[in-house]
């Protein structure tokens, strides 16, 4: 089959996605104090005593990629694909999370991973505490919800800094809390430093420092300003990164630190937000970088048009990684059900390499 036909049968698949449909209501059942029923995912509460709710993520994408001295890849894929269980234990102030990945992975098989697994302990207005494997506190764009992003993915800058040099789960424990209403939010947290489902291999840590503010009010971490704020929402914020050095595996257990400076805005369906990265390195090449996007719903909460630009310089000549992103956005549910579309310029310093990148995905949650 030519391009020019698969695109169109791609094409002609995606209008009839595109086609709105009504929000699914909520509707729970109360039988002796036991509630049951769906409200954003199946819902089951007992007195009060327990509560779960389960969902299930599904991310199905199409990816076209010209790579400049590579063979080009025209792929359909499931990006993302989460089943997912959250509630509270005992009484609402110990919470849980439990998050598995059940997408394909690469060659024939399936891949079933445990992403999240964690207990949150809120008996205390200011310090709460969590404990588990999840997301460290550092990356504000790691840290959002990979449902809630502006883009298909995460920018190319933002993958190379995770406080653990690997991805953004990591295990340990966390403490949090806020002051005057989100005004000011705070996360420290000590980790084995190893990544997901890794436990410690020497005596040494990550600890994560991580502050917000927010001068305009309570600003939600999702991208895009799917809620059309009325009144400008401005949040501010640093993250600090120390690795001790923690992995055997690694013949000099020198030291890293990396800093993380961020920012966000929105107000009446217009974001911004971006982030810069500072790491110096003892055991590797130290590096910088960071991403700029935009974005701008053209019909409110249904279509966005989004732009970004992200940096990737690590130390030495040559090497600077550079992309170019602009997107486009249907929203029929909130997050919980959208349309994207991206078209990616990747350039390359070293071996002066140009590679596009065009990805469309149907992203459902229930």
């Amino acid at each position: 089959m030519k391009k020019s036909a698969q695109l169109g049968l791609l094409l002609l698949t995606l209008f009839f996605l595109n086609k709105p449909s009504a929000e699914a209501a909520a509707k729970l059942t109360n039988l002796d104090n036991i509630k049951v029923g769906y409200d954003d995912g199946f819902v089951l509460n007992v007195e009060d005593r327990f509560s779960m709710r389960f969902k299930a993520f599904l991310q199905f994408q199409h990816l076209y990629a010209d790579r400049e001295n590579n063979p080009d890849i025209s792929t359909f894929k499931v990006a993302k694909g989460r089943l997912r269980w959250n509630g509270f234990v005992y009484n609402p102030n110990i919470g849980y999370v439990i998050q598995l990945e059940v997408a394909d992975g690469p060659g024939p098989g399936k891949r079933v991973a445990l992403r999240d697994f964690l207990i949150d302990i809120k008996h205390y207005e200011h310090a709460n505490v969590r404990l588990g494997q999840f997301k460290v506190p550092f990356n504000r764009q790691q840290l959002a919800f990979f449902g809630d992003l502006q883009f298909v993915d995460t920018a190319h800058a933002s993958k190379q800094f995770n406080a653990n040099q690997v991805n953004a789960r990591d295990i340990g424990i966390q403490f949090s809390g806020d002051h005057a209403d989100h005004l000011v939010e705070y996360f420290v947290g000590l980790f084995n430093g190893n990544g997901l489902n890794n436990e410690n291999d020497s005596t040494k840590y990550l600890t994560v420092f991580r502050v917000v503010i927010n001068p305009l009010g309570a600003m939600s971490i999702s991208e895009s300003d799917l809620a059309n704020s009325e009144n400008p929402l401005l949040s501010v914020g640093a993250g600090l990164a120390f690795d001790a050095g923690n992995n055997d595996a690694v013949a000099a257990q020198e030291t890293t630190q990396t800093l993380a400076l961020e920012f966000a805005f929105k107000q009446r369906g217009a974001s911004i937000q971006g982030e810069a990265y500072f790491r110096d390195d003892d055991r590797n090449a130290d590096a910088s970088g960071g991403y700029l996007q935009a974005g701008f719903f053209v019909k409110p909460q249904k279509i966005e048009i989004a732009g970004r630009f992200s940096l990737f310089n690590p130390d030495g000549n040559n090497n600077d990684i550079t992309e170019l992103t602009g997107g486009l956005n249907f929203f029929f549910a909130g997050h919980r059900r959208k349309l994207q579309f991206d078209i990616s310029a990747v350039s390359f310093d070293a071996g002066n390499r140009d590679d596009w990148m065009v990805r469309s995905q149907y992203q459902v949650s229930f």
